[in-house]
């Protein structure tokens, strides 16, 4: 919806809108500034992958009841296994990190097999890692561009920032 400059909630009603208070014809002025905007006919480049097809069915079931559903490719695939679907672009990734999962060893072997795949087929592409286990991303062999606190639930996570390069950013001493 940003990158077709949708505004939320534009098809819907509101509850301020039966406040006795309430001015229908600025409110329907805004509202068709704002379709005015809309850019329907922009091509996105929009893809989305998990291993699991339950995920997906959600995510389907999402994007039909926003009218988008022709607009965003979604396939099962595993991320340290598919290939880019372009040059450059933006990764955003929500890898298990042990909350429901227990096993600890596995995400310790999943976490490289992230880094792994990023730097050999995601070069020229930023990639952000959202997860509450602020040890598992240092598995990933990349240094974190930036790192931005936020919560799921109750749980403090954090979104890491990594800005993928072919070689070395490392300088030379």
């Amino acid at each position: 919806m940003i990158a077709l400059d949708r505004a939320p909630g534009l098809d819907r009603g509101f509850g301020f809108e039966k406040l006795a208070a309430f001015d229908a014809p600025a409110w329907s002025a805004l509202r068709e500034r704002a379709r005015s905007r809309v850019r329907g006919d922009r091509a996105l480049q929009i893809h989305g992958a998990d291993r699991y097809g339950e995920s997906l069915k959600l995510a389907r079931a999402n994007l039909d009841a926003l009218g988008l559903a022709d607009r965003v490719t979604l396939k099962q695939a595993d991320v340290t296994e598919m290939p880019p679907p372009a040059p450059s672009g933006t990764i955003v990734t929500n890898p298990p990190y042990g909350v429901r999962l227990e096993d600890q060893q596995a995400l310790a072997a999943l976490y490289p097999r992230i880094g792994d795949a990023l730097k050999k087929k995601y070069a020229g592409w930023t990639a952000y890692i959202f997860t509450a286990d602020l040890r598992l991303p240092k598995l990933i062999g990349l240094a974190a561009s930036r790192r931005t606190p936020l919560f799921n639930g109750a749980l403090e996570c954090r979104l890491f920032e990594f800005r993928v390069v072919a070689g070395s950013m490392r300088r030379k001493k």
